[in-house]
């Protein structure tokens, strides 16, 4: 579930949008639990994962998962938990967390709270986490490396690492691209879309020339679907004219209606469940989204 606004703007009706939400997953942006059980190393790797990430995120204390339930925290527990963070971020973590994470005790009812953390993207290299903070100690030069995948955060191993420094080369040019089910937008009423963004994320302007989506199913049929050029479904205004010049931080976006999906699926004898994943093609390459699962019951 894509989620993107400062958690100090949260309310108790943004928390009530997110339970009734079928697709309230766990996911790259977003963690609930129930409660802080005391595990600083745990939580240093949560914040560190997200810091790790492309989009950042945000843990959402005091919320059960499976199943959705707005559980709560009592003001004493969120002042512990919000003094704990502020503490642990200046203790291990190399590089600083720059910025640090904000957090926001969101008020639900009798006196109960969900304790809100935002957590920022670095926008080059990688933070690791120290094992020892003690110059003096022989494992003080030793880190662990987290990143978040699949929900989940999960340590990486140095070839990794040299990837990943290699992919948040400022210098290297580099499309971020996002896929979403589910988008609505204002003028199309309720007609669901799956959207795709890409920002430039280098220094150097990039030109794109196309961007659509790459489908496929578990006999491993695929099918690819370019929005523009050629102009697939025209009656979808709202996607960026192309060719197109971004600069650092420029954004370009394409929207397909999930009608035109299933169509498009059956004319060409592909069967749900699918993956499927936005694609964006450059002068200097292409460029993908993470892949999504898609079910008959999603669509």
């Amino acid at each position: 579930m894509k989620i993107d606004k400062s958690i100090l703007t949260w309310t108790k009706d943004d928390l009530e949008v997110l339970r009734d939400d079928p697709y309230n997953l766990e996911d790259m942006n977003i963690e609930y639990k129930v409660q802080y059980n005391r595990d600083v190393h745990e939580l240093r790797r949560d914040i560190v994962s997200f810091a790790n990430s492309e989009v950042g995120g945000y843990i959402l204390y005091g919320i059960r998962d499976d199943p959705f339930e707005l559980i709560g925290m009592i003001r004493g527990e969120v002042d512990k938990l919000k003094n704990t963070i502020d503490h642990i971020i200046n203790l291990k973590i190399d590089p600083r967390l720059d910025p640090p994470p904000i957090s926001h005790p969101i008020y639900l009812n009798n006196n109960l709270y969900v304790l809100g953390v935002q957590v920022f993207p670095k926008q080059s290299g990688i933070y690791a986490i120290r094992r020892n903070n003690n110059s003096n100690k022989p494992d003080f030069r030793l880190y662990s490396f987290w990143i978040r995948s699949d929900g989940r955060k999960r340590q990486i191993s140095m070839e990794e690492v040299n990837s990943y420094i290699i992919k948040t080369d400022p210098y290297k040019k580099r499309i971020e691209v996002r896929i979403h089910i589910n988008t609505f937008l204002p003028d199309l009423g309720k007609e669901r879309l799956i959207s795709i963004n890409g920002v430039n994320k280098s220094i150097r302007p990039i030109i794109v020339n196309s961007y659509g989506f790459q489908v496929k199913n578990d006999n491993d049929k695929g099918l690819g679907l370019f929005i523009q050029p050629p102009n697939l479904h025209p009656g979808t205004r709202f996607n960026t004219s192309l060719p197109i010049k971004l600069q650092d931080g420029e954004l370009c976006s394409a929207y397909y209606p999930i009608k035109n999906l299933k169509e498009d699926l059956a004319e060409n004898n592909i069967t749900l469940p699918i993956s499927i994943k936005g694609v964006i093609n450059t002068t200097d390459g292409m460029f993908y989204s993470e892949e999504k699962e898609l079910s008959e019951k999603m669509l």
